[in-house]
């Protein structure tokens, strides 16, 4: 099963229907999934869609029509096996999709569950035996120590004969209590089935921040209860709640399609404080902690935000938590202290210590500010120059000369500038690949589009457009910010929510 493509999952939300079972077709063309008692197909290239009611999708494969492959959709219906042939399909058969652009951005789900209970099986504290050998091994030690036992035994039997057979006191006295010892807790490790608890909580109740403003933190607390059991086994709380902070966001493209997109922040674990309450044999735990959403998010007209809690960070994790958030107010810019001069902010351009200059322009040099901090406007009003300026100083400082190798390097998806007689090159290379992005003769053109090419700051001022060179991948252009952005959906690997975390 694939995951649910974009047009699936919002189609999902409109209708309000729980998505599950996706299938896709071999071109990537059709996409189904089952939606509650129904399964809904979209036709992504047309952007339509089919609701076929009391339907499971069993298979989506390409069958001949014609001489010609086209998908064929298997239905397990209440009265037998239905295929249909979706490209024969006229526009009867179709539905134009919902567009969010138009309709609004679909509805959150949200879940405010008062109790939880881990899906996940409880780890066992059984002694685990997965071959022949294991059990062979453990019958085998438990034989040693009842053969020491009984032996233990023996020697104070012989003992009461008396004489020199009083010697063997000195060995039936520690040797029979200390391997029955052993003997029993080695047999009840052996056939013991214990239960151990499962996690679970009851009477959940989550308090937020509601002045939530972007690049503030957000403060949440979870209090709950543990139960004493869930069904015959004890019950134990989570170590952490793990949150997360989600803007929904519709996504245009070129081709005139769209997608929703999520962008989403970690927050770091909130760990489990426990207490009791004075009289009472109830256990009580609570969690808190704060989530930041950056600064430098791009703003949309459409946007719906959300914070989701759940009990671990694993793939697919149902979290027991989900509320919406109001739309917080736009960004109220940084107010600059102290402007960089133009040389500053040249130096600062060719030796990597553009953010400092940023912080410290705006007064945080001595504060925890991270790059999401600072919006691309904050970033912009503090360098001023342009790139035939920073090109221009890299040239009159020589400060090209500590970038030219003279050979090809190997390395993780770097680049560099190559001396090869009389040319000069710009090289990518990563681990056993490299390419030449760009050659040419005069130094001062490969040096600015070196510049260009490696640095995040230069590629945003004036005149760097000018500049740029084809990078090996289109991801590695991106102007994001390091630590969160947002990707575009393309199928295969088909989602609803392209999610990105702070890292």
């Amino acid at each position: 099963m694939s995951r649910p493509h974009s047009y699936l999952d919002v189609l999902a939300r409109v209708l309000a229907l729980p998505l599950s079972e996706s299938l896709a077709s071999s071109d990537e063309c059709f996409h189904a999934a089952s939606a509650g008692a129904d399964t809904l197909i979209v036709d992504v290239e047309k952007r339509r869609y089919h609701r076929v009611p009391d339907a499971r999708p069993q298979r989506l494969d390409d069958t001949a029509h014609d001489g010609v492959a086209q998908a064929a959709l298997q239905l397990e219906h209440r009265d037998g096996v239905r295929t249909i042939a979706l490209a024969a399909q006229d526009d009867r058969f179709w539905t134009p999709l919902p567009d969010p652009r138009v309709i609004g951005l679909p509805r959150i789900v949200q879940r405010h569950d008062t109790a939880w209970t881990s899906p996940a099986p409880p780890p066992s504290n059984a002694p685990s035996r997965t071959s022949i050998t294991d059990w062979l091994g453990s019958l085998v030690a438990l034989a040693v120590l009842a053969f020491f036992a009984a032996f233990g035994f023996n020697a104070l039997r012989w003992s009461l004969e008396g004489g020199w057979n009083l010697l063997w006191l000195l060995v039936g006295l520690p040797v029979f209590p200390i391997f029955t010892v052993l003997t029993l807790s080695t047999a009840y490790g052996f056939f013991r089935t214990a239960v151990p608890p499962r996690q679970a909580l009851n009477a959940i109740d989550v308090s937020r921040d509601e002045r939530f403003r972007i690049g503030e933190p957000l403060a949440f607390r979870v209090d709950a209860t543990v139960p004493a059991s869930v069904g015959d086994q004890p019950a134990e709380p989570p170590p952490q709640v793990f949150a997360r902070l989600i803007v929904q966001t519709v996504n245009d493209k070129e081709d005139g399609s769209w997608s929703v997109n999520d962008w989403a922040w970690d927050a770091d674990p909130a760990d489990c404080v426990s207490s009791t309450l004075t009289g009472t044999g109830e256990r009580h735990v609570h969690y808190a902690g704060t989530v930041t959403a950056s600064r430098n998010m791009p703003r949309k007209a459409q946007e719906r935000w959300h914070l989701a809690l759940s009990a671990n960070q694993e793939a697919g994790t149902e979290p027991f938590y989900v509320t919406s958030l109001a739309t917080p107010p736009l960004i109220t810019p940084h107010r600059m202290v102290q402007p960089p001069d133009r040389l500053a902010q040249l130096n600062a351009l060719l030796h990597d210590d553009e953010f400092e200059l940023v912080r410290t322009a705006y007064g945080r040099e001595r504060s925890r500010a991270f790059f999401d901090d600072f919006t691309p406007e904050d970033i912009r009003a503090v360098f001023t120059v342009d790139a035939e300026a920073v090109v221009n100083h890299a040239m009159a400082t020589a400060w090209y000369e500590g970038q030219i190798e003279t050979e090809r390097v190997g390395g993780d998806s770097s680049y560099y500038l190559l001396k090869e007689g009389s040319a000069y090159k710009v090289m990518f290379t990563e681990r056993w690949w490299t390419e030449s992005l760009y050659e040419s003769t005069d130094l001062r053109s490969t040096v600015a589009r070196y510049l260009v090419a490696t640095n995040l700051f230069v590629r945003r001022l004036p005149g760097a457009q000018a500049l740029e060179i084809p990078a090996p991948y289109s991801d590695m252009r991106s102007d994001s910010a390091p630590s969160v952005s947002a990707t575009d959906e393309t199928p295969p690997q088909s989602s609803s929510s392209d999610a990105s975390s702070r890292q």
